[in-house]
């Protein structure tokens, strides 16, 4: 079979400026989407469920979570 298109991904150090984002959270990862991009926010805690619903805020930069 013919492969279409190649994309290429690329991963660096992003800003996510102040507000508020849902997300999910699996592992000690958070994804959120922002503008047709995908974040990885790495949590100090790990669990071990898939895709729990948390909502994170950043404020002066810094970023907080909680589970909803």
């Amino acid at each position: 079979m013919k492969i279409l298109k190649v994309k290429k991904r690329c991963y660096e150090i992003g800003v996510l400026p102040d507000g508020e984002y849902n997300g999910l959270w699996a592992g000690n990862t958070i994804e959120v989407y922002f503008k047709w991009y995908t974040y990885d926010l790495i949590t100090e805690k790990e669990i071990p469920r898939i895709n729990i619903k948390v909502l994170v805020t950043v404020k002066d930069g810094v970023a907080t979570y909680k589970t909803i």
